[in-house]
Protein backbone atom coordinates (compact mmCIF):
# COMPACT_ATOMS: atom_id res chain seq x y z
CA UNK A 1 0.00 0.00 0.00
CA UNK A 2 2.80 2.53 0.54
CA UNK A 3 3.99 1.94 -2.63
CA UNK A 4 0.57 3.11 -3.98
CA UNK A 5 0.44 5.90 -1.92
CA UNK A 6 4.08 6.84 -3.22
CA UNK A 7 3.19 7.09 -6.69
CA UNK A 8 0.19 8.88 -6.20
CA UNK A 9 2.24 11.54 -4.44
CA UNK A 10 4.78 11.96 -7.36
CA UNK A 11 1.65 11.82 -9.78
CA UNK A 12 1.15 15.04 -11.55
CA UNK A 13 -2.30 16.00 -11.91
CA UNK A 14 -5.79 14.26 -11.31
CA UNK A 15 -5.76 11.90 -14.60
CA UNK A 16 -3.07 10.45 -13.42
CA UNK A 17 -4.34 9.85 -9.96
CA UNK A 18 -7.00 8.25 -11.42
CA UNK A 19 -5.18 5.88 -13.44
CA UNK A 20 -2.88 5.19 -10.53
CA UNK A 21 -6.12 4.19 -8.82
CA UNK A 22 -8.27 2.40 -11.07
CA UNK A 23 -5.00 -0.38 -10.97
CA UNK A 24 -6.21 -1.43 -7.43
CA UNK A 25 -9.73 -1.51 -8.37
CA UNK A 26 -9.82 -5.73 -7.20
CA UNK A 27 -7.46 -4.92 -4.11
CA UNK A 28 -9.61 -4.94 -1.45
CA UNK A 29 -7.55 -4.68 1.11
CA UNK A 30 -6.44 -0.82 0.22
CA UNK A 31 -9.88 0.01 -0.56
CA UNK A 32 -10.75 -0.51 3.13
CA UNK A 33 -7.66 1.69 3.88
CA UNK A 34 -9.19 4.05 1.56
CA UNK A 35 -12.58 4.03 3.39
CA UNK A 36 -10.64 4.08 6.84
CA UNK A 37 -9.02 7.15 6.05
CA UNK A 38 -11.45 9.36 3.92
CA UNK A 39 -15.11 8.18 4.96
CA UNK A 40 -16.24 11.12 7.54
CA UNK A 41 -18.44 8.92 9.50
CA UNK A 42 -15.66 7.39 10.86
CA UNK A 43 -13.72 9.39 14.37
CA UNK A 44 -10.84 8.09 15.71
CA UNK A 45 -10.67 11.01 18.73
CA UNK A 46 -7.13 11.16 18.29
CA UNK A 47 -4.37 12.45 16.07
CA UNK A 48 -1.42 11.10 14.08
CA UNK A 49 1.01 10.70 16.95
CA UNK A 50 4.57 12.95 15.93
CA UNK A 51 6.72 9.91 14.85
CA UNK A 52 8.74 8.96 11.93
CA UNK A 53 8.85 4.86 12.65
CA UNK A 54 9.03 2.64 9.61
CA UNK A 55 7.57 -0.56 9.31
CA UNK A 56 8.18 -2.86 6.21
CA UNK A 57 5.74 -5.59 6.93
CA UNK A 58 2.07 -4.44 8.18
CA UNK A 59 -0.97 -7.12 9.67
CA UNK A 60 -3.47 -5.18 8.06
CA UNK A 61 -6.01 -6.28 9.72
CA UNK A 62 -4.42 -6.47 12.94
CA UNK A 63 -4.28 -2.51 12.77
CA UNK A 64 -8.17 -2.23 10.86
CA UNK A 65 -8.90 -4.05 14.47
CA UNK A 66 -6.70 -1.27 16.77
CA UNK A 67 -8.17 1.41 14.52
CA UNK A 68 -11.15 0.15 15.49
CA UNK A 69 -10.82 0.30 19.47
CA UNK A 70 -9.74 4.14 18.77
CA UNK A 71 -13.23 4.71 16.67
CA UNK A 72 -15.31 2.83 19.29
CA UNK A 73 -13.41 5.37 22.21
CA UNK A 74 -12.59 2.05 23.82
CA UNK A 75 -9.78 4.25 24.72
CA UNK A 76 -9.48 8.09 25.61
CA UNK A 77 -7.50 10.71 27.08
CA UNK A 78 -3.96 9.95 27.92
CA UNK A 79 -4.81 5.88 27.13
CA UNK A 80 -5.82 6.96 23.46
CA UNK A 81 -2.49 8.99 22.72
CA UNK A 82 -0.47 6.34 24.58
CA UNK A 83 -2.61 3.45 22.39
CA UNK A 84 -1.92 5.81 18.87
CA UNK A 85 1.97 6.16 19.88
CA UNK A 86 2.18 1.87 20.28
CA UNK A 87 -0.05 1.85 16.88
CA UNK A 88 2.09 4.47 15.38
CA UNK A 89 5.29 2.26 16.35
CA UNK A 90 3.75 -1.07 15.16
CA UNK A 91 1.88 -0.05 11.87
CA UNK A 92 3.81 2.60 10.76
CA UNK A 93 3.05 5.53 8.07
CA UNK A 94 -0.11 3.87 7.24
CA UNK A 95 -1.88 3.98 10.96
CA UNK A 96 -0.95 7.54 11.20
CA UNK A 97 -2.54 8.31 7.69
CA UNK A 98 -5.32 6.90 8.89
CA UNK A 99 -5.26 8.49 11.89
CA UNK A 100 -4.72 12.23 9.35
CA UNK A 101 -7.13 11.78 6.96
CA UNK A 102 -5.25 12.02 4.19
CA UNK A 103 -3.25 10.27 1.95
CA UNK A 104 -0.84 13.80 1.46
CA UNK A 105 -1.46 12.97 -2.20
CA UNK A 106 -3.79 15.32 -3.41
CA UNK A 107 -6.39 13.14 -3.55
CA UNK A 108 -9.82 13.67 -2.47
CA UNK A 109 -13.31 11.31 -1.70
CA UNK A 110 -14.24 12.93 -5.04
CA UNK A 111 -11.58 11.35 -6.58
CA UNK A 112 -12.09 7.99 -5.03
CA UNK A 113 -15.42 7.88 -5.76
CA UNK A 114 -14.53 8.45 -9.52
CA UNK A 115 -11.98 5.31 -9.67
CA UNK A 116 -14.02 2.83 -7.10
CA UNK A 117 -17.65 4.30 -7.36
CA UNK A 118 -19.48 4.76 -4.18
CA UNK A 119 -16.55 3.73 -1.93
CA UNK A 120 -16.84 6.38 0.15
CA UNK A 121 -20.35 7.10 1.49
CA UNK A 122 -21.56 10.79 1.42
CA UNK A 123 -23.24 12.16 4.03
CA UNK A 124 -26.56 13.84 3.07
CA UNK A 125 -29.29 15.74 4.92
CA UNK A 126 -32.05 18.32 4.33
CA UNK A 127 -29.51 21.79 3.29
CA UNK A 128 -31.14 25.07 2.81
CA UNK A 129 -31.18 26.90 -1.05
CA UNK A 130 -31.35 30.88 -1.18
CA UNK A 131 -34.69 31.11 -3.27
CA UNK A 132 -37.91 33.03 -3.35
CA UNK A 133 -40.41 32.19 -0.75
CA UNK A 134 -43.39 31.02 -2.93
CA UNK A 135 -46.01 29.43 -0.76
CA UNK A 136 -48.29 30.52 2.54
CA UNK A 137 -48.45 29.92 4.87
CA UNK A 138 -44.98 29.19 5.71
CA UNK A 139 -42.96 28.49 8.45
CA UNK A 140 -40.17 30.64 9.78
CA UNK A 141 -37.52 30.17 11.90
CA UNK A 142 -34.38 32.01 13.28
CA UNK A 143 -31.42 30.69 11.60
CA UNK A 144 -28.80 30.03 14.19
CA UNK A 145 -25.27 30.57 13.50
CA UNK A 146 -23.51 27.44 14.82
CA UNK A 147 -23.37 24.03 13.81
CA UNK A 148 -25.51 22.01 12.37
CA UNK A 149 -26.32 18.72 14.35
CA UNK A 150 -28.18 15.18 14.04
CA UNK A 151 -28.84 13.38 17.25
CA UNK A 152 -29.69 9.69 16.24
CA UNK A 153 -31.60 8.01 19.24
CA UNK A 154 -31.81 4.39 19.04
CA UNK A 155 -33.93 2.05 21.56
CA UNK A 156 -32.19 -1.55 21.50
CA UNK A 157 -33.94 -3.98 23.17
CA UNK A 158 -31.26 -6.80 24.97
CA UNK A 159 -32.05 -9.52 27.01
CA UNK A 160 -30.35 -10.90 30.14
CA UNK A 161 -30.41 -14.14 29.79
CA UNK A 162 -33.01 -17.20 28.47
CA UNK A 163 -36.61 -16.81 29.80
CA UNK A 164 -35.67 -13.30 31.96
CA UNK A 165 -36.56 -9.66 31.47
CA UNK A 166 -36.08 -7.84 28.61
CA UNK A 167 -34.15 -4.61 29.26
CA UNK A 168 -33.99 -1.54 27.12
CA UNK A 169 -30.96 0.28 26.66
CA UNK A 170 -30.81 3.62 24.58
CA UNK A 171 -28.13 4.55 22.42
CA UNK A 172 -27.24 8.12 21.11
CA UNK A 173 -25.16 8.87 18.12
CA UNK A 174 -24.14 12.48 17.60
CA UNK A 175 -22.96 13.16 13.77
CA UNK A 176 -22.01 16.38 12.10
CA UNK A 177 -23.18 17.96 8.82
CA UNK A 178 -20.14 16.14 7.11
CA UNK A 179 -21.43 13.20 8.73
CA UNK A 180 -18.64 12.96 11.11
CA UNK A 181 -19.25 11.68 14.53
CA UNK A 182 -18.64 13.78 17.41
CA UNK A 183 -19.14 12.52 21.08
CA UNK A 184 -20.58 15.52 23.58
CA UNK A 185 -21.26 14.03 26.70
CA UNK A 186 -23.75 16.13 28.25
CA UNK A 187 -25.67 16.12 25.00
CA UNK A 188 -25.61 12.34 24.65
CA UNK A 189 -26.83 11.91 28.37
CA UNK A 190 -29.83 14.52 27.65
CA UNK A 191 -30.91 12.90 24.36
CA UNK A 192 -31.37 9.41 25.71
CA UNK A 193 -34.20 10.57 27.90
CA UNK A 194 -35.94 11.61 24.24
CA UNK A 195 -37.95 9.13 22.05
CA UNK A 196 -36.04 7.08 19.24
CA UNK A 197 -35.60 8.91 16.15
CA UNK A 198 -33.31 11.26 14.51
CA UNK A 199 -33.20 15.35 15.44
CA UNK A 200 -32.14 17.62 13.29
CA UNK A 201 -30.98 20.87 14.80
CA UNK A 202 -28.06 23.42 15.26
CA UNK A 203 -25.55 23.60 17.75
CA UNK A 204 -25.22 27.00 19.09
CA UNK A 205 -23.17 28.80 21.75
CA UNK A 206 -25.41 30.78 23.91
CA UNK A 207 -28.31 31.86 21.55
CA UNK A 208 -27.22 31.38 18.41
CA UNK A 209 -25.92 34.99 17.57
CA UNK A 210 -23.67 35.80 14.66
CA UNK A 211 -20.90 36.44 17.50
CA UNK A 212 -20.77 32.86 19.05
CA UNK A 213 -19.96 30.94 15.90
CA UNK A 214 -16.41 30.92 16.69
CA UNK A 215 -16.67 29.88 20.39
CA UNK A 216 -19.27 27.00 19.14
CA UNK A 217 -17.01 25.96 16.21
CA UNK A 218 -13.63 26.03 18.55
CA UNK A 219 -15.26 23.97 21.28
CA UNK A 220 -16.27 21.19 18.75
CA UNK A 221 -13.42 20.97 16.99
CA UNK A 222 -11.95 19.80 20.35
CA UNK A 223 -14.45 16.81 20.73
CA UNK A 224 -13.89 15.86 17.34
CA UNK A 225 -9.63 15.71 18.13
CA UNK A 226 -10.32 13.90 21.81
CA UNK A 227 -8.85 16.85 23.43
CA UNK A 228 -12.98 17.20 25.20
CA UNK A 229 -15.76 15.24 26.02
CA UNK A 230 -18.10 17.78 26.46
CA UNK A 231 -18.82 21.72 25.76
CA UNK A 232 -20.26 24.35 27.83
CA UNK A 233 -22.99 26.98 27.30
CA UNK A 234 -24.14 25.81 24.38
CA UNK A 235 -27.64 24.96 22.78
CA UNK A 236 -29.05 22.16 20.42
CA UNK A 237 -31.87 24.13 18.75
CA UNK A 238 -34.06 21.37 16.94
CA UNK A 239 -36.44 21.81 13.84
CA UNK A 240 -36.92 18.67 12.72
CA UNK A 241 -37.04 14.92 13.86
CA UNK A 242 -37.81 11.91 11.70
CA UNK A 243 -38.18 8.02 11.86
CA UNK A 244 -35.00 5.52 11.69
CA UNK A 245 -36.63 3.93 8.70
CA UNK A 246 -37.35 7.29 7.17
CA UNK A 247 -33.64 7.98 7.53
CA UNK A 248 -32.58 5.15 6.67
CA UNK A 249 -34.97 4.99 3.13
CA UNK A 250 -33.98 8.18 2.71
CA UNK A 251 -37.79 8.44 1.95
CA UNK A 252 -40.37 10.77 4.56
CA UNK A 253 -43.66 11.42 2.57
CA UNK A 254 -44.98 12.88 5.93
CA UNK A 255 -45.43 16.92 5.45
CA UNK A 256 -43.39 19.27 7.96
CA UNK A 257 -46.63 19.86 9.77
CA UNK A 258 -46.84 16.17 11.34
CA UNK A 259 -43.38 16.00 11.52
CA UNK A 260 -43.14 18.96 14.16
CA UNK A 261 -46.11 17.89 15.67
CA UNK A 262 -43.91 14.79 17.07
CA UNK A 263 -41.53 16.88 17.63
CA UNK A 264 -42.87 19.21 20.18
CA UNK A 265 -45.23 15.97 21.18
CA UNK A 266 -42.47 13.57 22.36
CA UNK A 267 -39.17 16.20 22.99
CA UNK A 268 -37.97 16.87 26.83
CA UNK A 269 -36.51 20.36 26.69
CA UNK A 270 -34.35 21.66 28.98
CA UNK A 271 -31.71 24.65 29.32
CA UNK A 272 -29.33 23.65 26.39
CA UNK A 273 -31.97 21.33 24.27
CA UNK A 274 -34.80 23.10 23.15
CA UNK A 275 -37.23 23.69 19.94
CA UNK A 276 -35.73 26.20 17.58
CA UNK A 277 -37.52 29.05 17.62
CA UNK A 278 -40.90 29.50 14.86
CA UNK A 279 -43.10 31.53 14.15
CA UNK A 280 -46.03 31.17 11.11
CA UNK A 281 -45.45 33.97 8.42
CA UNK A 282 -48.96 34.73 5.67
CA UNK A 283 -47.33 37.27 3.24
CA UNK A 284 -43.64 38.09 1.93
CA UNK A 285 -44.24 41.21 4.05
CA UNK A 286 -44.07 38.92 7.25
CA UNK A 287 -41.28 37.27 6.20
CA UNK A 288 -39.01 40.17 5.33
CA UNK A 289 -39.75 41.97 8.47
CA UNK A 290 -39.21 39.41 10.85
CA UNK A 291 -36.36 38.77 8.78
CA UNK A 292 -35.09 42.30 9.51
CA UNK A 293 -35.92 42.02 13.44
CA UNK A 294 -33.76 38.96 13.76
CA UNK A 295 -30.81 40.77 12.12
CA UNK A 296 -31.40 43.47 13.96
CA UNK A 297 -30.86 41.52 17.30
CA UNK A 298 -27.62 39.99 15.94
CA UNK A 299 -28.75 36.64 13.80
CA UNK A 300 -27.70 35.31 10.79
CA UNK A 301 -31.02 35.41 9.33
CA UNK A 302 -33.84 33.11 8.97
CA UNK A 303 -35.05 29.89 7.65
CA UNK A 304 -38.37 29.50 5.87
CA UNK A 305 -40.09 26.03 6.11
CA UNK A 306 -43.60 24.83 3.54
CA UNK A 307 -46.07 23.14 6.49
CA UNK A 308 -47.18 20.49 3.33
CA UNK A 309 -43.49 19.07 2.38
CA UNK A 310 -41.63 16.13 2.60
CA UNK A 311 -37.84 16.03 4.07
CA UNK A 312 -35.22 16.01 1.12
CA UNK A 313 -31.91 14.14 1.18
CA UNK A 314 -29.47 16.68 -0.60
CA UNK A 315 -26.20 17.42 -1.14
CA UNK A 316 -23.77 20.63 -0.51
CA UNK A 317 -24.00 20.92 -4.89
CA UNK A 318 -27.50 20.41 -5.06
CA UNK A 319 -30.20 21.55 -3.20
CA UNK A 320 -34.26 21.27 -3.33
CA UNK A 321 -35.04 24.61 -2.55
CA UNK A 322 -37.78 23.00 0.14
CA UNK A 323 -35.73 24.53 2.75
CA UNK A 324 -35.37 28.25 2.03
CA UNK A 325 -32.92 30.43 3.64
CA UNK A 326 -32.44 34.47 3.74
CA UNK A 327 -29.46 35.84 5.28
CA UNK A 328 -27.41 38.64 4.68
CA UNK A 329 -25.04 38.27 1.98
CA UNK A 330 -22.75 40.16 -0.06
CA UNK A 331 -20.81 39.83 -2.79
CA UNK A 332 -17.21 41.19 -4.10
CA UNK A 333 -14.40 40.28 -6.36
CA UNK A 334 -11.08 40.34 -4.78
CA UNK A 335 -7.80 39.21 -7.38
CA UNK A 336 -6.03 35.38 -5.72
CA UNK A 337 -2.51 36.86 -5.12
CA UNK A 338 -1.09 33.12 -3.20
CA UNK A 339 -2.81 29.67 -2.17
CA UNK A 340 -2.30 27.79 1.30
CA UNK A 341 -1.47 23.90 1.41
CA UNK A 342 -4.66 21.69 2.77
CA UNK A 343 -4.37 20.32 6.17
CA UNK A 344 -5.73 16.57 6.89
CA UNK A 345 -7.26 15.28 4.35
CA UNK A 346 -6.67 18.04 2.16
CA UNK A 347 -2.73 18.23 2.18
CA UNK A 348 -1.23 17.99 -1.01
CA UNK A 349 -4.30 20.35 -2.20
CA UNK A 350 -5.78 23.83 -2.42
CA UNK A 351 -6.09 25.01 1.54
CA UNK A 352 -7.21 28.29 0.89
CA UNK A 353 -6.81 31.73 -1.59
CA UNK A 354 -5.61 34.32 -0.19
CA UNK A 355 -7.43 37.36 -1.91
CA UNK A 356 -7.20 41.11 -1.72
CA UNK A 357 -8.96 44.22 -2.91
CA UNK A 358 -10.86 46.89 -2.47
CA UNK A 359 -14.14 46.59 -0.70
CA UNK A 360 -16.82 49.56 0.12
CA UNK A 361 -13.21 51.73 -0.25
CA UNK A 362 -11.80 49.64 2.46
CA UNK A 363 -8.55 48.08 1.78
CA UNK A 364 -9.49 44.18 2.36
CA UNK A 365 -6.96 40.98 2.57
CA UNK A 366 -9.02 37.60 3.57
CA UNK A 367 -7.90 33.61 3.01
CA UNK A 368 -10.77 31.73 1.22
CA UNK A 369 -11.49 28.42 1.68
CA UNK A 370 -14.91 28.03 2.68
CA UNK A 371 -16.98 27.25 -0.96
CA UNK A 372 -14.00 25.16 -2.70
CA UNK A 373 -15.01 21.92 -3.80
CA UNK A 374 -12.92 19.12 -4.20
CA UNK A 375 -12.54 19.40 -7.76
CA UNK A 376 -11.68 23.37 -7.00
CA UNK A 377 -8.83 22.17 -4.51
CA UNK A 378 -7.16 19.61 -6.86
CA UNK A 379 -6.13 22.48 -9.05
CA UNK A 380 -2.12 23.53 -9.43
CA UNK A 381 -2.09 27.09 -7.64
CA UNK A 382 -1.90 28.67 -10.95
CA UNK A 383 -5.30 28.06 -12.00
CA UNK A 384 -6.42 30.93 -9.82
CA UNK A 385 -3.14 33.17 -8.57
CA UNK A 386 -3.60 36.16 -10.39
CA UNK A 387 -7.27 35.39 -11.13
CA UNK A 388 -10.37 37.45 -9.66
CA UNK A 389 -12.44 36.03 -7.44
CA UNK A 390 -16.26 36.26 -6.84
CA UNK A 391 -16.63 36.23 -3.14
CA UNK A 392 -19.53 35.73 -0.89
CA UNK A 393 -19.56 37.73 3.01
CA UNK A 394 -21.67 38.50 5.30
CA UNK A 395 -20.03 42.17 6.48
CA UNK A 396 -16.48 44.19 6.37
CA UNK A 397 -14.71 43.61 9.87
CA UNK A 398 -11.49 45.15 11.37
CA UNK A 399 -9.40 43.38 13.99
CA UNK A 400 -8.37 45.26 16.57
CA UNK A 401 -4.90 47.09 16.07
CA UNK A 402 -5.13 46.09 12.68
CA UNK A 403 -5.26 48.50 9.41
CA UNK A 404 -6.30 45.97 6.94
CA UNK A 405 -9.93 44.73 6.96
CA UNK A 406 -11.18 41.46 6.17
CA UNK A 407 -14.38 39.63 5.73
CA UNK A 408 -17.10 38.26 8.02
CA UNK A 409 -17.75 34.57 6.87
CA UNK A 410 -16.61 34.50 3.45
CA UNK A 411 -17.05 32.00 0.88
CA UNK A 412 -15.59 31.58 -2.69
CA UNK A 413 -18.42 31.38 -5.74
CA UNK A 414 -16.35 31.41 -8.65
CA UNK A 415 -13.62 32.19 -10.75
CA UNK A 416 -15.10 35.65 -11.71
CA UNK A 417 -16.37 35.43 -15.26
CA UNK A 418 -16.68 31.86 -15.48
CA UNK A 419 -20.43 31.92 -15.13
CA UNK A 420 -20.53 27.81 -15.92
CA UNK A 421 -19.60 27.03 -12.78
Amino acid sequence: MINIIHQLRMAKGSLAKQAILREHTENEDWKTFLKLTYDESINYYISAPADNTFVPEVNFHEMVADLTLLSNRTYTGNAARDFARQGSRNYGELFRIVLDGSLKAGVSTTSINKAYPNLISVFKMMLAKDVEVVRFPCIISTKYDGVRLLAFVYNDVAMNGPGENKLLATKVVLKLRSGKVIYIKSLVEHMAKQPPGVYDGELVSGDGLQAGRTTITGQVNKCLRGTATDITDYTFCIFDLLTHQEWDTETCDRPYQYRLKALHFGLEQSSSVIFAAMATAYSVEEVNARYLTLLSHGYEGLIVRYLDDSYTWDTSSKRSGLMVKKKATNECVLECWDVTEGTGKYEGMIGALHCRGEVDGKEVKVKLGSGLSDRDREQEPNYFIGKSIDVLYNDITLAKGSMVHSLFLPRFKRIAGDYNV
